[in-house]
């Protein structure tokens, strides 16, 4: 991994803000952002749940159990893709603390 430089007024703001250095001022903003997106992905999951009452698994038994319905397919494919950006940036996190 490179090491960042910052000239001295920028580190001299780095400092004053208590980071060590620029790297872990850069580490510290990318932890911050996954953990944003975990978060709104995290809620986006919720309304799922609560409009369903059920975890994912359960709604997709219940959906290929039943008669097709576009609305629930439509809600099922984001649902999906919800899951797996929050598993993404989970997966992510834990490789950058694994770096820390």
């Amino acid at each position: 991994m490179s090491t960042l430089t910052a000239n001295k007024k920028l580190e001299s703001l780095i400092r004053e803000l208590e980071f060590k250095d620029v790297n872990e001022l850069v580490k510290d903003s990318l932890v911050t952002e996954i953990l944003y997106r975990i978060s709104n992905y995290s809620d986006e999951i919720e309304v799922f749940e609560k409009k369903y009452g059920k975890v994912l698994k359960e709604f997709q038994k219940e959906y290929e159990s039943n008669k097709e319905d576009f609305e629930k397919y439509d809600d099922l494919m984001a649902w999906e893709f919800t899951e797996q950006g929050r598993e993404y940036w989970k997966q992510k996190l834990k490789d950058i603390k694994s770096v820390l």
